[in-house]
């Protein structure tokens, strides 16, 4: 009785899991369909595993037909197991990679950097499920009703080398990531999230199901609730952030038949060098009004930026340190402003993102860091064909930095021919 509830409340849990996957609202729909398929092999494990129980109590089988059904359900989970594996592997890929964002970015990736680390370890997990198939088995029979299982050496060896694996793999992937790229706290925080899950599933697979059962030990029904919350644990850790989902709908600001006053060329970032960033306003303001999607990051209050330009459907975020409003982004770390716009140009179409406060965001951070990011996202608008407006007061930054700035942007605005004699100038 005690397996059968134990069973059930996995089962229950799964159910929550997979609803609260299925119900969220993200635009990183591939990562989100990866982990829910890898979510659903792993239910189909824990289905597998309760069929062990319910065949284990059938008196009208002999001990030998009772033994031989264990074994082809233990390797039906094994399937499951090591797919979800798979699966789950994928989704490491994904958390950690970016740029990838859909099915084709994936195959391009992978075919990119073949053969990559991902090719190794679904090679690992493979070996190891065919081990489990082709492998000898044994049940004792007589420890029947309880399951003890032996195992071949070459089971325990491939399948300690793919716990290993998994656990490795996602080890190394988030902390390479995290060296190379500086993120929010809140998204490492939940990149060690999902490695915790992932270990976690990992250990309690090779536990409950290879070592516990080998002594005698039969804990596979609270083996079942334990993964499935482990499960759960990786699901929460990729919730979307939800300010983003709220605040940011892109939405043209109107879609006016009169011909445009800018006509800039998609895909680009432009430096507007001027005094007060008022041109680079009405740029922004140009393009929303004539079926441009927008979105406004500016040091200006929202509501300031509203009433003079005129703009009611567009998107405006503070940039502020001690804002308390909801619609704020703090300028430290850069990663903020990053994220915000990245979610943007994402799920946008036509997109245009005016930023406005580099200066700001240079005396929160530093130069390096700043003109890191204004590297990122010129190469996000480039492939989302998108436009950035970036302000500039050149009197604020030295000429070497002007010069850097150059490099990366095309350079618009009343300063922009002036700003080229002295980076000329400068040259020599």
């Amino acid at each position: 009785m005690l397996s059968y509830m134990s069973a059930g409340s996995a089962l229950f849990l799964s159910v929550l899991v997979v609803s609260a996957i299925a119900r969220q609202k993200t635009h990183k729909s591939f990562q989100k369909h990866v982990l829910l398929f890898g979510t659903l092999l792993l239910v189909c494990a824990v289905i597998s595993n309760v069929l062990i129980n319910i065949l284990i109590v059938q008196p009208s089988q002999t001990n030998q037909e009772l033994a031989a059904g264990i074994v082809l359900t233990k390797r039906l989970q094994a399937t499951f197991d090591y797919l979800f594996a798979i699966a789950i592997g994928a989704f490491i890929v994904l958390a950690t990679t970016p740029t990838i964002g859909s099915r084709k970015d994936f195959v391009r990736h992978m075919t990119q950097e073949f053969p990559s680390s991902y090719v190794y370890y679904v090679f690992i997990m493979l070996v190891a499920l065919i081990s489990i198939i082709v492998a000898e088995v044994t049940v004792d029979p007589l420890s029947l009703p309880t399951v003890k299982l032996t195992f071949s050496v070459l089971i325990v060896f491939t399948n300690g080398l793919a716990v290993a694996t998994i656990i490795l793999y996602a080890w190394l992937r988030v902390v390479v990531y995290l060296r190379k790229t500086a993120v929010a706290q809140q998204v490492r925080r939940g990149l060690y999230l999902i490695v915790l899950g992932v270990t976690g599933i990992a250990v309690g697979e090779l536990l409950f199901e290879v070592v516990l059962p080998f002594y005698f030990i039969d804990l596979r029904s609270p083996g079942f609730i334990i993964e499935m919350a482990f499960m759960g644990l990786i699901a929460f850790a990729v919730r979307e952030k939800s300010f983003l989902e709220e605040l940011i709908v892109p939405a043209a600001e109107a879609d006016l038949m009169t011909k445009p006053t800018y006509d800039l060329e998609r895909g680009y970032t432009y430096a507007v060098l001027e005094r007060e960033g008022n041109q680079a306003f009405e740029i922004f303001k140009d393009l929303v009004t004539h079926g441009a999607q927008g979105l406004c990051i500016t040091r200006r209050s929202p509501k300031t930026v509203m009433n003079a330009y005129g703009l009611e459907r567009t998107p405006i975020l503070w940039l502020s340190r001690v804002a308390s409003e909801k619609n704020s982004v703090r300028p430290s770390p850069p990663e903020n402003v990053a994220m915000a716009i990245d979610h943007f140009v994402d799920v946008g179409q036509r997109g245009v993102v005016l930023l406005d406060g580099f200066e700001y965001l240079v005396s929160h951070n530093d130069f390096s860091s700043v003109l890191a990011l204004v590297h990122d996202l010129n190469e996000k608008v480039s492939l989302q064909d998108a436009i950035l407006l970036l302000p500039i007061d050149p009197a604020a930054l030295n000429e070497k930095e002007i010069a850097l700035i150059r490099r990366e942007v095309r350079a618009i605005g009343p300063l922009a021919q002036a700003t080229e004699a002295t980076e000329r100038a400068f040259a020599r």
